[in-house]
């Protein structure tokens, strides 16, 4: 590159990067921080209430007997496995529940469970709270993801009301 040219291509490159970093384009490396314990905020959305109230139940339940339960177990009068024991997950502070030994990571996030930080963390685990120790990378279908949070819900005492 010469004269202005250069200097022209260079603010060019420079502008294409930060659009890229803002929307979060290919991965790049020096977009924002997007996990709990970096602050971010997950949010109920009105196209997750949507899914919510559009989520197939048996599809849910099927995922997490045929996934979630190889660690976790969800019955009332269940205990710890590989993974902490999911009854009663909503309004939990996250690696806070007696009895298990969380990653560091998962005790740092300062998230309590709702519709919406189990939607983010189920939809990228690593993007959520990188480090954490289950072995699960999350579910990319985003009408799976919210059955399976709607399942998480059943599995209440009280389970939360619908957004």
């Amino acid at each position: 590159m010469r004269g202005n040219g250069g200097s022209k291509g260079m603010r060019l490159i420079a502008r294409i990067c930060v659009a890229m970093a803002a929307s979060g384009a290919g991965g790049v490396a020096f977009a924002q921080d997007q996990s709990f314990a970096g602050g971010y905020q997950a949010t109920m959305t009105p196209e997750l209430a949507a899914r919510l109230k559009a989520a197939d139940l048996a599809a849910g339940a099927n995922f997490f007997e045929r996934k979630c339960s190889q660690c976790h177990d969800g019955e009332r009068t269940g205990s710890h496995a590989k993974g902490p024991f999911l009854w009663n997950a909503f309004g939990r502070k996250a690696g806070s529940v007696a009895g298990f030994e969380f990653s560091d990571a998962m005790k740092k996030t300062g998230v309590t469970w709702t519709y919406a930080t189990l939607e983010y963390y189920l939809a990228n685990t690593e993007r959520a709270v990188p480090g954490k120790t289950m072995n699960f990378p999350g579910i990319p279908d985003d009408a799976l993801r919210a059955a399976v949070v709607m399942h998480l819900r059943s599995m209440n005492d009280k389970p939360p009301a619908l957004p």
